[in-house]
């Protein structure tokens, strides 16, 4: 089983085009709940989870999303 940090490197790595078009909260309300629920399925904490995400999965996506935007500006 990988290290959650790696495991959530590569969810998200899948997932930067997905990122790119979200724009409200809701969504990344759902996206956050999906996450949780696939680290979940493959075993992992969800508290472990919450922690590599700095203590909150939603915030840390739109952190994310911030991220993407400004590395393809760049």
């Amino acid at each position: 089983m990988k290290v959650i940090a790696n495991w959530l490197d590569d969810k998200l790595a899948t997932r930067r085009n997905v990122l790119g078009f979200v724009e409200d909260a809701e969504e990344f309300s759902m996206l956050a709940g999906a996450l949780r629920a696939e680290a979940q399925a493959e075993g992992y904490c969800v508290n472990d989870l919450v922690d590599a995400c700095g203590g909150d999965i939603c915030r840390y996506l739109m952190a994310m999303q911030t991220g993407s935007r400004t590395a393809i500006a760049a």
